[in-house]
């Protein structure tokens, strides 16, 4: 995995999350299922939703990640890593409280919005109906 990015998911890191962007897609994109996957692991514990910091650790990496995914045009590539992340967020409430998402919605946002826009990518559209969504 990338240095930077893989420092970042470790350590949650959100003075340096934006150094992100300095970095290539195709250099991003590579390490995106390995990157997904530790975010899973980050937002299944037990302290995230209490953590806005690493909250926004995770959705700036998210970000970046689906970033890449779209302009290396890779979701193929990549879709049951999205899929795992979208499955696990839609274990947590997805409600809003007061007028802010939860960090899990935010999350399915990001993921939904990237699948969807490969819509006419029959794989893509498959394995994402295989989750479902309820709000």
């Amino acid at each position: 995995m990338h240095e930077v990015l893989e420092l970042i998911l470790r350590t949650k890191d959100l003075a340096k999350a934006g150094d992100l962007f300095s970095i290539a897609d195709d250099e991003i994109e590579k390490d995106c299922s390995s990157a997904l996957q530790l975010i899973d692991e980050t937002i299944t514990q037990d302290d995230y939703v209490g953590l806005d910091g690493i909250q926004s650790v995770v959705e700036i990496c998210v970000t970046r990640i689906t970033s890449a995914i779209r302009e290396t045009d890779s979701i193929e590539k990549h879709i049951d890593a999205l899929v795992s992340v979208l499955k696990t967020c839609l274990q947590y409430d997805l409600e809003s409280s007061s007028h802010n998402d939860s960090p899990h919605a935010k999350l399915v946002s990001d993921i939904l919005s990237c699948i969807f826009q490969n819509y006419t990518k029959q794989t893509v559209i498959e394995k994402a109906a295989q989750s479902r969504c309820s709000f």
